[in-house]
């Protein structure tokens, strides 16, 4: 049969079914029509009240009627009518929606899938459906052609199968395991009927109504029945008010291919569900005018010809003007053909006033039309692709990104609509008629014994398939049923009730704890990777695979095949002395589901109903089993959980003691096989006959199947009678499954006798829809009715030359077909997670829940609906009160008009052309009126509130791979940047140590592929700073800067219920918490007193970032989620705007790429130990709950509650190339020192104990006046006694942290003694540091504290050689007390115990003995008093204390510090507490308080009386080192005069004189100013600077006598760049060059490059000046004589003679004799 044929049929089953759907139409008032009623589901009772009288139909209102044919099968009809009243209703909506075959699954609740094969003419389509029936046998689906007919009031859409052929495509064949069923009739009428006035009533009192009517005649040829009526009534009522709500909702958001002309071949229809894209992909080719023209035509035929016409060369779309809507078009071909110009007409018919008196609703739509140009010759096709997706809910229409003007025409006549007179006057003879009908007794009955079982019940086998009578077959369908309850049961019970008995090769055995001693039951899981679902299931059910790994295995036979799901078994084993042999007769049942399967047996011994049981051999012991059930279960494609229940009674002398093992070597030998050798092959369908031998031999490596005919087996019951006489006969189907990846590469298959066709497909191993071979064998069953059926599949020769995937059927190649998968795909498929699928019994009809749920959603629907039109109405637009734009946006300027003519006028390369051009239009700069911190607060605002409400509406899906990427336009964050958001769940990392990373800068570096580089310009404290941040743009584009500002906040908050799968869980600090770290670009003129030829020397382009935000969360690890304990839920939220000339769709790439830098952060983070951490002073803020007042507006201030008054922590940077942690805190002296209050009990002094270490020593002259008493005489007690009972007196406590406290009791009513102050707690994972670290301490005391400190010139920590800090730099005696924490479940660390342990280093200040208060002994009568305070701390009460801290690796070699020091503090070696001793010494709620309760407060409310808190509107530190040279932070006019009394200035004094120089202030200027340059290729030489270059010298005089060569980025020199502080004893310009000079060390691996380099240059001069060879050139070999040592033959290849001075230059190769 050729194509026109092929089609011809086509054409023909399409107009027998109109044909039929006119017969049935009109026989609307026949008898032969009963009432099926629908009984409403007991789980979801009806609604009442409000919901219910809204007009919102339910299931329980559509009229089922059921008639017969003379075939012999049943047509249902469904009837449901809505009435509207004035509502406009609009055919083109419904019409959207039935002919977008992808939307079928949302509203037909049997449907698990459909989508278009092919546009067969404008108004038929051929389809393809996917059914959920058929499980758990195997899956149905059918191919439709479809036609549509529409007028104003009236819709008509007809389907029916596509008569089978064997010269069909291939896209048309059956797909194994679905079934093709047969599709006789699916029809929908859909009429708006309106009530007529006649002369006696001119207004009658009814109201207008919507009337929609199906067809339904579908045979699935299943033996698997519904159920009953009723199942079938609910499905169809359900499918009815699907289509109903699927049309309300999203009618008016479909976009529709309405019409296409000559010229154009559609070949790809696609619509998106999830992204409300339509794309279609079509071809312009050349046009065919000579086909013949028939004399006559139809009216229906000239409007087709007339409409081909007109649309030559052109496809025209329908949309919807109630939504906006972004077209993105492009072309392909050759260069000639792709220049071709294409014009397109945006169009939309005027408002019609007749068809409003008419009572028809006009519905606004567009009508978009592309028209293509003529091709050049005959052998050019054009490739177009047209994408249609919703925009938003701004109307218009974007072509490419350009506005397109909407153009009012006038609407064609009447007759442009395409359908049929005489169906429509078949169509309007049923409009006034009523479909209510009685229902007959018969099905009365029926309906009312159904009603109550109709929820639980499950289907039943058709009746019986052998000679078995009524009685024997209910009864083994009832065994089955109870049987295969038991074994869904057993795999629910729950975990706790199996405990563990033997776990080896990998299989996992347990029992179930049962009361009852005599129930024995086992259950062995195993894991297997690597295989395939249908692998395993193949390796499982052939019972000739046992021979492989079962060496007592026998035999097994096939007694009687039962039905389609059940076979009756014979298997026997080997006797292994001393016992005997065993067998057992089983019925084996299989249960299959997309992702899991069953197979279970139990014994059957009842010869009456099985007279096939062969008798009991005497040598033979027969098991008995009660249960023995697999269940397969797919956790990803190359996954697979096995699970065996096995409940048996081995008799004789085998206990079930042995069951154990027996199972593991089944499991484990079952995977092995499956592993090895694959899938072998089995037969996974017949129909139309019954299985009488089955046998699989692995070592000839074939297996055999023999069947016979069985006319009770045939489903299809002669389906095609009632549809015309050209029936096709009843055929026997056999299908076979073959693993052609492991099992064999090729077949040769042969089939007795030859097959009348043959069917061949082959997927991935890793398709959805069934991995492997699927071979489909066809036979005749009018001629094979009585033959031996039979078919052998065995490997291919070896003798013939291999080739993968040949397929030889009797000695003839077959063809098969390949259902290809991208390499991409299949990438993706090896890494999805793997995923337990629920345990939910199999046997249950798949539609039934599909209809409870859809059920639940409706009511829940309702209820809403309820409840808002008893509070108060929300306004939302609809098609009639929605406006929409039909011009472009105005720019108000000439030149806008222009550039919209000439865009209108361009053709296709100039309308790409400037989309690809056109860079995003801006909202405008950020204001220079707002503090830099506002932005950052602003967006803080916008973050906390997505975070409380993460499921918002209006987020479009912009890609799934990996995890879900979002974006969503936000007016108050721009109104052209869409933002984007990204969420994924991080396991095995908790939420601080992520943000640990996300805010080191030189961390980012290394994950962060577009970040460049950044300079922190000023601190606010809490790490709250603004920045410089240099982005990379990519070629051809220059980098970009922005100015950000950042802070981190963190707030408590309670998990909607959605979070946690509906648990009630209580919050906790410590899991529930959500930190947010938050940037946003700031305005460049608040920063106009820094130098930008320092921080930006080559004038970058500016950027702006609307918002930059992570939100991390570490879930709660005793959840209902199977995470890894710790995990973080990751959100990036981000809207940047690159500006400049990058195009709008590079600027959208880059942000859609941006959410997904959550992947590089988990894959960085799985490669780094965690850095130290801040705990004291806090890092960041903690978030108050935002305001619930209803009335608050975008103006809401901010306030700062602070907590801790003392502490503030400044910046912090951890280098992750050097290891190395540094952070800048400040101490404030008065709010610390505060006097104390009257006590009258001496307190606790503070004592130096062998756990801490003093990092400074007092001056002379004060270690006399410091007191040290002993802890206690009793020399028994132990060292770690005394380290831990000096900690307790000495260690201040979280009340502790604030200073001193405002009474003298404790909440106990105890006597507070005090305690030394805290300065500050790090945390250091020792995992870090395998060999030690080492912890440098700089500090200085302020007086008066009002400068500005100085930030480091550089975020990046340099690893310094030198350790040790000076005298100078340890101002204050800070000492050092290292506990090791105790293991938490937040942590990474927490839950593994080989892993080291994490230290608490708490660095403290002695300040307690100097609060003691003056008492007189009472025995002695000697006064007491606290010893005199020294100078440190009379500094420190009156001003503030800058501190230092840096951690880095161990020193091995060189410098003072030791090298067996595990923990060494300034060079002194610092002993670590285990963690019993830190536990007892603190306790572990000390050693786990994250201090987050000490974190100043961020409050949000509408009574705050600045929108920015004063404490973030006046910087703490700036950045010196960019300031304008002029500008140099400026002394306040309060600031302290020296004292004369001192003898010698303090450093930070004479560090402030030596910065009065302007020329020491211009050459460090200079000097940052050369080190920024050099972003060229080759400014990695401009990184290095030689030894002994001026600039070096010069650097080495400026910068101060420090040893780690930090110079002035150092801020603890002095409030000033380029401050010298002197040492104590000297003083001058010769003391800063001697410390100078003392600095100059270099790292070991520096000197061992040098030498390196030194050696190898050193070999090559020698062998340079090595003495030259003298050549005694020898004619002759008899002139050489006897000599035979010690020359050399020398062959010239090259000479210049007379090079240079007498000099020959040779080339020549020398043979040593």
């Amino acid at each position: 049969m050729d194509g026109t044929r092929l089609r011809e049929s086509w054409y023909a089953a399409l107009d027998n079914a109109q044909a039929h759907f006119r017969q049935l139409l009109t026989s609307h008032t026949s008898t032969e029509w009963k009432r099926v009623p629908v009984t409403n589901d007991g789980a979801t009772p009806t609604t009442k009240g409000k919901g219910r009288a809204s007009g919102v139909p339910e299931v329980t209102d559509v009229l089922i009627h059921r008639r017969t044919t003379k075939a012999g099968e049943n047509v249902y009809r469904s009837v449901l009518e809505i009435p509207v009243g004035d509502e406009p209703i609009s055919l083109e909506t419904w019409k959207s929606v039935l002919v977008t075959p992808e939307l079928r699954k949302e509203w037909d609740p049997a449907v698990e899938g459909a989508q278009l094969l092919e546009m067969f003419d404008q108004a038929t389509r051929i389809s393809k459906v996917d059914f959920r029936l058929g499980w758990p046998s195997n899956p149905r689906d059918a191919v439709t052609i479809s036609r549509t007919f529409n007028d104003a009031t009236t819709l008509i859409d007809i389907s029916t199968s596509l008569p089978r052929s064997p010269d069909e495509p291939t896209y048309l064949r059956p797909s194994p395991p679905y079934v093709r069923s047969d599709v006789a009739l699916f029809a929908w009428c859909v009429q708006r009927i309106q009530p007529q006035p006649n002369d006696q009533n001119p207004r009658p009192n009814s109201v207008a109504k919507l009337r929609i009517t199906c067809f339904w005649q579908h045979n699935f040829r299943i033996l698997w029945s519904l159920g009953s009526s009723s199942n079938l009534g609910q499905q169809l009522g359900a499918m009815t008010v699907g289509l109903y709500k699927s049309v309300q909702q999203r009618g008016g958001r479909v976009p529709l291919l309405t019409g296409y002309g000559n010229g154009v071949s559609i070949e790809r229809v696609c619509f998106a569900i999830d992204r409300e894209a339509l794309t279609v992909d079509y071809a312009i080719v050349p046009e065919d005018e000579e086909h013949p023209q028939p004399a006559e035509h139809s009216l229906e035929e000239l409007h087709t010809i007339r409409e081909i016409r007109r649309l030559t060369r052109s496809v025209e779309f329908s949309l919807p003007t109630a939504q906006g809507w972004d077209v993105q078009l492009s072309t392909m071909g050759s260069s000639e053909v792709s220049q071709l110009p294409w014009t397109t007409h945006v169009t939309r018919p005027p408002p019609s006033p007749q068809s409003a008196e008419d009572g028809v609703p006009d519905q606004p739509k567009f009508i978009f039309a592309v028209k293509h140009a003529p091709l050049p010759n005959d052998h050019s096709v054009l490739k177009v692709r047209v994408v249609i997706e919703l925009s938003g809910p701004s109307g218009g229409l974007r072509l490419n990104g350009i506005p397109q003007a909407v153009e009012e025409i006038e609407a064609r006549d009447p007759s442009s609509f395409f359908i049929s007179q005489s169906m429509f006057q078949d169509a309007s003879s049923t409009a006034e008629k009523s479909f209510q009908t009685q229902s007959s007794v018969a099905t009365t009955a029926t309906s009312t014994s159904r009603a109550s079982t109709v929820g639980g019940e499950r289907p039943l086998i058709s009746r019986t398939l052998t000679e078995r009578s009524a009685a024997g077959e209910k009864t083994i369908l009832s065994r089955v049923k109870r049987n295969y309850i038991y074994f869904s049961s057993l795999l629910q019970e729950p975990e706790a009730k199996w405990k563990q008995t033997v776990e080896a090769r990998g299989v996992s055995v347990s029992q179930l704890d049962s009361i009852d001693p005599t129930l024995v039951v086992y259950r062995a899981e195993a894991t297997f990777v690597g295989i395939g679902l249908w692998d395993l299931y193949a390796a499982i059910t052939t019972a000739g695979a046992r021979a492989y790994w079962d060496k007592l295995y026998e035999d097994a036979v096939l007694l009687e095949d039962v039905n389609e799901l059940t076979e009756l078994w014979h298997f026997r084993t080997k006797p292994a002395w001393p016992t005997n042999g065993r067998d057992m007769v089983v019925l084996k049942t299989v249960y299959k589901s997309p992702t899991t399967i069953h197979v279970f047996a139990f014994s059957a011994d009842d010869p009456n109903l099985f007279p096939q049981i062969p008798p009991a051999d005497p040598n033979v012991i027969r098991t008995q089993v009660d249960l023995q059930g697999w269940a397969i279960e797919a956790l990803s494609p190359n996954t697979v959980l096995v699970t065996l229940l096995e409940q048996s009674d081995p008799k004789g002398w085998s206990n079930k003691g042995s069951i154990p093992q027996q199972m593991i070597t089944a499991v484990a030998g079952i995977g092995e096989f499956a592993i090895k050798c694959g899938g072998p092959p089995i037969v996974t369908r017949l129909e139309g006959a019954k299985a009488n031998q089955l046998r699989y031999d692995h070592e000839r490596g074939n297996f055999r199947v023999e069947y016979e005919g069985c006319t009770k087996r045939r489903s299809t019951a002669d389906a095609e009678a009632g549809r015309g006489a050209s029936s096709p006969l009843p055929v026997i189907e056999c299908e076979i499954r073959c693993d052609l990846d492991a099992w064999a590469s090729s077949l040769d298959i042969v089939v007795d006798p030859p097959p009348q066709s043959i069917a061949a497909l082959r997927r991935h191993r890793f398709s959805a829809g069934g991995g492997g071979l699927w071979i489909t064998v066809t036979h005749d069953a009018v001629f094979a009715e009585h033959e031996r059926l039979q078919a052998i599949v065995r490997r291919g020769p070896m003798s013939v030359p291999k080739e993968k995937g040949l397929v030889m059927v009797n000695g003839v190649k077959v063809e098969v077909d390949t259902e290809e998968m991208p390499e991409r795909e299949v990438k993706n498929l090896t890494k999805q997670k793997r995923i337990k699928p629920a345990r939910v019994p199999l046997d249950q009809p798949p539609v039934l829940g599909v209809i409870r749920r859809r059920k639940a959603e409706w009511d829940a629907d309702q209820d809403q609906e309820a409840t808002g039109e008893d509070g108060s109405k929300t306004s939302s637009p609809t098609a009639s009160t929605t406006s929409f734009a039909t011009t472009p946006p105005s720019f108000a300027t000439s030149f806008s008009k222009f550039f919209t003519y000439a865009v209108e006028q361009a053709t296709t390369t100039t309308q790409q052309a400037v989309a690809a051009i056109s860079p995003a239009m801006e909202d405008g700069a950020p204001s220079s009126s707002k503090p830099p911190m506002q932005y950052a607060l602003e967006a803080l605002s916008f973050v906390q509130d997505l975070h409380a409400q993460p499921g918002g509406d209006g987020w479009t899906i912009l890609s799934d791979k990996g995890f879900p990427v979002h974006r969503k336009v936000f007016p108050q964050i721009s109104n052209v940047i869409p933002v984007h958001k990204g969420e994924k769940v991080v396991e095995g990392v908790a939420a601080e140590e992520m943000l640990s990373v996300l805010r080191s800068y030189d961390c980012r570096k290394q994950w962060d592929t577009r970040f460049e580089s950044v300079n922190v310009l000023e601190a606010y404290g809490a790490d709250a700073h603004t920045a410089f941040a240099v982005m990379k743009g990519g070629f051809p584009f220059r980098d970009r800067g922005f100015y950000l500002s950042s802070l981190i906040a963190r707030e408590t908050v309670s998990q909607p219920t959605s979070r946690r799968n509906g648990e009630a869980e209580q919050p906790s600090s410590e899991s529930r918490s959500a930190i947010f770290f938050v940037s946003s670009s700031f305005s460049p003129e608040s920063a106009n007193h820094f130098a930008p030829t320092k921080y930006n020397p080559y004038s970058l382009p500016i950027g702006r970032v609307y918002l930059d935000a992570w939100i991390l969360e570490t879930l709660d690890p005793y959840s209902a989620e199977k995470y890894a304990i710790p995990s973080t839920r990751c959100t990036r939220v981000a809207a940047v705007d690159y500006a400049g000339s990058i195009p709008a769709a590079m600027n959208a790439t880059i942000n859609s790429s941006l959410p997904k830098s959550i992947t590089a952060v988990e894959s960085y983070l799985k490669n780094l130990s965690p850095s130290p951490l801040t705990r004291l002073p806090a890092m960041g803020y903690m978030l108050a709950p935002p305001p619930e007042d209803k009335l608050r507006t975008p103006q809401v201030g901010w306030s700062i509650r602070q907590k801790d008054t003392c502490r503030t922590f400044l910046s912090a940077a951890f280098a992750p190339a050097s290891k190395v942690y540094s952070n800048l805190i400040t101490l404030d002296g008065p709010s610390s020192l505060s006097p104390p209050v009257a006590n009258d009990r001496t307190p606790r002094p503070s004592h130096i104990i062998p756990s801490s270490t003093t990092i400074a020593s007092p001056p002379e002259g004060e270690g006399s006046q410091t007191s040290e008493l002993p802890l206690n005489d009793n020399s028994d007690i132990s060292a770690s006694e005394r380290r831990i009972r000096a900690a307790r007196s000495r260690s201040p406590r979280a009340r502790d942290l604030t200073g001193r406290s405002s009474t003298m009791f404790t909440p106990r009513g105890e006597v507070r003694h005090p305690v030394d102050l805290l300065v500050s707690e790090v945390i250091v994972d020792s995992k870090l540091y395998p060999g030690g670290y080492d912890v440098l301490l700089r500090s200085r005391v302020e007086k008066g504290g009002k400068t500005r400190l100085a930030l480091p010139a550089s975020p990046a920590v340099q690893n310094e050689s030198s350790g040790v800090p000076g005298d100078g730099e340890r101002v204050l005696p800070i000492s050092c007390a290292a506990y090791t924490l105790p293991p938490s479940p937040l942590h990474s660390a927490g839950l593994n115990t080989d892993r080291p342990p994490r230290h608490l280093l708490r660095f403290t200040l002695p300040t307690a003995q100097y609060q003691m208060s003056t008492i007189v002994d009472p025995l002695t009568g000697e006064t007491r008093s606290a010893p005199p305070k020294p100078q440190w701390l009379l500094d420190l009460e009156e001003g503030r204390a800058v501190i230092e801290l840096r951690v880095r690796p161990a020193v091995t070699s060189g410098g003072n510090a030791s090298v067996s020091a595990k923990v060494a503090v300034n060079g002194v070696p610092v002993a670590v507490m285990s963690e019993k001793e830190s536990l007892t010494a603190l306790g572990r709620e000390e050693l786990l308080e994250t201090r987050a309760a000490r974190a100043d407060v961020l409050v949000r409310s509408v009574t705050a009386e600045e929108q920015v808190p004063a404490g973030l509107q006046t910087p703490l530190a700036v950045a010196q080192h960019l300031l304008e040279a002029p500008a140099r932070a400026p002394e306040p006019s309060d600031a302290p005069e020296p004292q004369e009394k001192e003898s010698m200035p303090a450093p930070c004094e004479a560090a402030e004189d030596a910065a009065e120089s302007p020329s020491q202030a211009s050459s460090v200027a200079e000097l940052h100013a050369q080190e920024g340059a050099g972003h060229g290729l080759m400014r990695f030489l401009n990184s290095y600077t030689l030894p002994f270059s001026p600039s070096r010298r010069s650097s080495a005089l400026l910068s101060p006598g420090t040893p780690d060569g930090s110079g002035a980025r150092s801020p603890l020199h002095g409030p000033k760049d380029g401050a010298v502080a002197p040492s104590m004893g000297n003083s001058g310009p010769a003391a800063v060059l001697t410390r100078a000079r003392m600095g100059a060390a270099y790292p070991l691996s520096t000197v061992v490059v040098v030498a390196l380099i030194a050696f190898l240059v050193g070999s090559l001069l020698r062998s340079l000046l090595s003495p030259a060879d003298f050549i005694y050139v020898v004619t002759d070999e008899k002139e050489m004589g006897s000599v035979s040592a010690g020359w050399r033959e020398m062959r010239r290849l090259l000479e210049f003679k007379y090079v240079l001075g007498g000099w020959d230059f040779q080339i020549a190769v020398v043979r040593r004799h």
